[in-house]
């Protein structure tokens, strides 16, 4: 076949692949499921493959049909890319941020006065959130996220990978400047943020054997263990670059010399066509340099 399929059978296939049910599909189409059906089983027909499976759950791909998803979800992607483009071109360039509230008010709001300087025609947006972006529902022009860095279909490069360390207020040392031994932790409330692991990898590290890494509250995002920590409640987990200020002006401090490095990481994740836009490729050069710089 040398021809495309139309592209309403396209269409279908993948909002039904995007939803993994005709229902949804519909609904979202605004047509029935009967005519979902219609235009999946001419375009499986034409391509002479089959394109969907029943299992348990429903539906699902097949492994041809995966395939064949994946490229014709980056082609509507870069349809709706040009398609926005070309609405917005007389608006205020505009880029949408999804990140944790713990990168956001460690590190990027302090350092977002600096790129409204270089591009005050530029309106930047952040939605804090620790749940995955969806960037094509959700608007999302670029995720700061932490984990492991594996996020299929999108492009993600480390922005911050610094050793854990553990930090505290110098209240809570009273007049020690440090800790003679990782085991005198269990004298000291750990902080906890959702990434209750941390301090789990931390103490194996170190071959600590006589703190108990789960023990201490467990707050909903770092800024809360943070804020705890500088209140002198206990020793919080922090990685240097995102608490720089604080090492600073000696509101916190690091009870031990000891750091690790866990294999997470900050990672900024974007489907790779948001680079099509100039006002995206000037803002991702500007967040990559100013990490480097810090």
């Amino acid at each position: 076949m040398n021809r495309l399929p139309p592209l309403k059978a396209l269409q279908y296939f993948e909002c039904t692949s995007r939803h993994l049910s005709v229902k949804n599909a519909a609904h979202e189409l605004n047509v029935t499921p009967a005519a979902v059906s219609q235009q999946i089983s001419k375009l499986a027909d034409l391509l002479q493959i089959p394109l969907f499976k029943k299992d348990q759950r429903g539906i699902a791909l097949t492994v041809e049909g995966e395939h064949y998803f994946m490229g014709i979800r980056t082609a509507f992607r870069q349809m709706e890319e040009a398609t926005r483009r070309l609405q917005e071109q007389r608006a205020l360039p505009k880029i949408t941020v999804s990140c944790t509230p713990g990168f956001a008010m460690q590190w990027l709001m302090p350092q977002l006065p600096q790129f409204n300087q270089l591009h005050p025609e530029m309106d930047i947006r952040i939605s804090t959130t620790n749940r995955l972006a969806d960037f094509a529902r959700d608007d999302v022009d670029f995720a700061v996220r932490h984990g492991l860095g594996n996020y299929p279909g999108l492009t993600s490069e480390i922005l911050i990978d610094d050793p854990l360390q553990p930090v505290c207020s110098p209240r809570l040392l009273k007049n020690r400047k440090q800790l003679k031994s990782v085991d005198e932790l269990s004298d000291y409330p750990l902080l906890h943020d959702e990434h209750q692991q941390d301090w789990r990898l931390w103490l194996e590290a170190t071959e600590a054997h006589n703190v108990r890494w789960n023990s201490g509250p467990v707050f909903a995002d770092s800024n809360g263990a943070l804020d705890a920590a500088k209140r002198g409640h206990g020793i919080a987990l922090a990685r240097k670059t995102l608490v720089r200020e604080e090492l600073k002006n000696h509101e916190l401090i690091m009870p031990f010399k000891t750091s690790i490095k866990t294999g997470i990481a900050y990672f900024l994740v974007y489907p790779s066509e948001v680079l099509l836009r100039e006002e995206a490729r000037q803002f991702k050069e500007w967040l990559c340099q100013a990490v480097k710089l810090k």
